[in-house]
């Protein structure tokens, strides 16, 4: 059983280590340049695991180059797992491997599809996620599944969390997926196309908090850009902040009045870091990034007008 791997993040590493650790036949590694993949911040370099294990290692920038695609058919896969690697898998691939091209989705598919769903999910403040194993296909996450199970999102929750849960989900439908490859028989399911809803792909100003927004819904916001992420974003005036991690307050817990406070306002600040004024409550931020020198000041304001 000759398996092709692709894969750029730590995701993929973690796969592959799995992948290896079952007994899989692993005949190459494509994977993204550090160039190619600078948007990914969860990037991880399957370099060392090409070497330990002696295995061929192909770095690229798009993985659908005629190179690429005459080098993956002349590897003459049974099976190609493309493991946490963002681009469009194009049909001159699909098409190599008998038993086609296995991808992973982080979440119930038919629902929520598309781009960035751990983000999503917090932002949106879902109760329940999951990992889904599927067929690759030309639509976007349309393809028959494979495995699929789910877990609960609690408030204790942030995308790290997350994506620990998924890894170690993968982990366990690799162990049951396998076996099946490697026996040329994988159960597949077709999706139900008519309960599908589709996540949009986020872009930078998506990251920026919007103070006059519910405390929860800039807790959730924060929690959902967090490490492995870029972090959410929020302005002092010229000065660009990165918010880690951040909490809600109540102002009946505190020995402060929010008064009439606008939303944006930083109320006090602690050792803890400020307490900043939201349309319905209180948000304390916890861990943060800032230009050098930079300190938080009682009674100025976080946020843009125009945001």
């Amino acid at each position: 059983m000759r398996i092709v791997f692709i894969g750029t993040v730590e995701f993929s590493r973690q796969c592959l280590e799995w992948v290896l650790e079952c007994g899989g036949n692993v005949v190459a590694i494509f994977t993204m340049t550090r160039k190619a993949a600078r948007f990914n911040t969860d990037y991880s370099d399957l370099g060392p695991i090409a070497s330990r294990e002696n295995i061929p290692l192909y770095r690229m920038e798009r993985i659908n180059e005629e190179h690429n695609i005459e080098a993956i058919r002349s590897l003459e896969p049974d099976v190609i797992f493309v493991f946490g690697f963002s681009q469009i898998i194009a049909r001159e691939i699909l098409d190599i491997p008998p038993l086609g091209c296995i991808g992973t989705h982080p979440a119930l598919l038919p629902r929520n599809r598309g781009r960035h769903p751990i983000i999503w999910a917090l932002i949106e403040d879902l109760s329940e996620s999951g990992l889904t194993f599927f067929i690759l296909d030309e639509g976007a996450d349309s393809g028959d599944i494979v495995w699929q199970k789910r877990f609960h999102i609690t408030d204790e929750d942030d995308a790290g969390t997350l994506y620990r849960k998924i890894t170690d989900l993968a982990r366990e439908g690799i162990s049951e997926i396998l076996p099946m490859v490697q026996q040329g028989e994988i159960k597949r399911s077709v999706q139900d196309h008519s309960k599908a809803t589709y996540w949009r792909k986020r872009v930078v100003e998506d990251g920026e908090i919007q103070w006059k927004g519910t405390a929860r819904q800039v807790w959730n916001l924060v929690r959902s850009l967090t490490h492995p992420y870029v972090g959410a974003h929020t302005f002092q005036g010229d000065r660009k902040l990165i918010i880690w991690r951040a909490s809600i307050l109540k102002s009946d817990d505190l020995h402060i009045s929010a008064g009439e406070s606008r939303p944006g306002t930083i109320l006090t600040v602690s050792k803890e870091g400020p307490l900043v004024m939201t349309a319905d409550g209180i948000v304390k931020i916890e861990e943060w990034d800032g230009p050098a020198g930079f300190t938080f000041e009682q009674g100025t304001t976080l946020g843009r007008e125009e945001a």
